[in-house]
């Protein structure tokens, strides 16, 4: 036994070796990508991370696209090495390159705050979600009065008129002209799931769980928190009521300002955590139920998980999130910081639910040669 395991350092299988993002950024063509993983091989790499970057010049999840996975994953096999998906075109995953969120129903929204110094300046909408005037100084608002919908407040004495309404994100080309998912959404990640994993258990769900271990998610996240923004989904009142038994509407200022100088503010600690909950149970969830069922390992990593703080966030809490991952990781770029709570956030999970950590070590140096192009022998 003790000799076995001193062989197994000195030749390690392919579980154990490096597996690089290998940039998918140019024009596939099987022949050329075949010949790039005979020389990941060579190199002594265990497999590889099949990751659509920018500049790709095939169809993403296109009938091209697959004859090129189903390419290298016959490659693979021949050379026992382990071909391992990537769940989006670019990043942060949810999107599927745009093919999901092409339906508004389904695209990523904030609650927006707009300040009113005059009467005039205000109209209802049906947008609204809720008006308020209050005195504002800095970040701590004080005499908060909400207004009876379609209410006209004459502001004056100095106090300012608060109105909030959700805001679908701008179209951008990140998402190929469409935005992000509503990771809150439930069905939208169904969506996002019939989409992306079934497309790809159809054409190669006989390899799951041997040749193709999993498929990496990357930076999900619920949206992110500015002055003057903050997530949102259109289920939220509701299923705040029923997690703390109280309306969210009415405390929207609490959101972004200290209310008469409460040191903690209840409905800010609930909002975050039901939007946390909601973001778990309706990305982390569902995907690693799907994977769970389909033999695949869900893996990948959340955005902004360098410290707790930077985590509420985006994600609210990243340990909550593994929970549902086969195989959770980080994302390590060694080049800027050592993330040491992440990593031991991580551990923590793997070691409660018995599951094996992952590492991503990602250097974002200039890739001059890719998938799409010649790579010398």
């Amino acid at each position: 036994m003790k000799e076995k395991y001193f062989t197994d350092f000195r030749s390690p299988g392919s579980e154990f070796r490096g597996k690089p993002f290998w940039a998918w950024n140019g024009k596939l063509e099987p022949t050329e990508l075949k010949r790039q993983i005979r020389i990941f091989h060579r190199m002594g790499l265990g497999g590889f991370f099949m990751h659509s970057r920018v500049g790709l010049d095939t169809e993403y999840l296109g009938e091209e696209w697959f004859e090129c996975v189903r390419a290298c994953i016959d490659q693979a096999q021949e050379l026992g090495m382990e071909a391992w998906l990537y769940d989006e075109d670019r990043w942060p995953s949810g999107a599927a390159g745009g093919l999901v969120t092409s339906n508004p129903d389904y695209r990523q929204r904030h609650l927006v705050l707009d300040r009113h110094d005059a009467p005039s300046d205000f109209e209802w909408t049906p947008e609204t979600l809720a008006a308020f005037t209050a005195d504002i100084e800095g970040s701590a608002a004080r005499d908060v009065r909400q207004l009876e919908p379609g209410e006209r407040a004459k502001v004056q004495n100095g106090k300012t008129l608060l109105a909030f309404r959700v805001e679908i994100n701008a179209l951008t080309p990140w998402h190929n002209g469409q935005t992000y998912l509503d990771t809150m959404n439930e069905d939208a990640v169904k969506e996002f799931i019939r989409v992306t994993h079934e497309e790809y258990s159809k054409k190669i769900g006989d390899d799951f769980g041997d040749i193709v271990p999993g498929i990496f998610t990357d930076e999900p996240n619920y949206g992110r928190v500015t002055e003057g923004r903050v997530p949102w989904t259109g289920r939220l009142p509701d299923v705040f009521r029923r997690r703390y038994g109280y309306d969210l509407l009415p405390h929207l200022v609490e959101l972004m300002f200290d209310v008469d100088d409460k040191e903690v503010s209840r409905p800010r600690y609930h909002y975050y955590d039901c939007i946390t909950q909601m973001f778990v149970d309706a990305f982390a969830r569902q995907i690693g139920d799907w994977c769970e069922l389909n033999n695949i390992q869900h893996t990948g990593h959340v955005l902004a998980e360098e410290t707790l703080t930077s985590q509420t966030g985006v994600v609210g809490s990243a340990m909550r999130f593994y929970e549902y991952m086969q195989a959770p990781g980080i994302d390590i770029l060694t080049e800027h910081r050592r993330e040491l709570n992440t990593a031991k956030q991580c551990s923590s999970v793997a070691n409660q639910f018995g599951r094996k950590m992952q590492t991503h070590h990602c250097h974002r140096a200039r890739r001059r040669k890719s998938a799409g192009s010649n790579v010398p022998a």
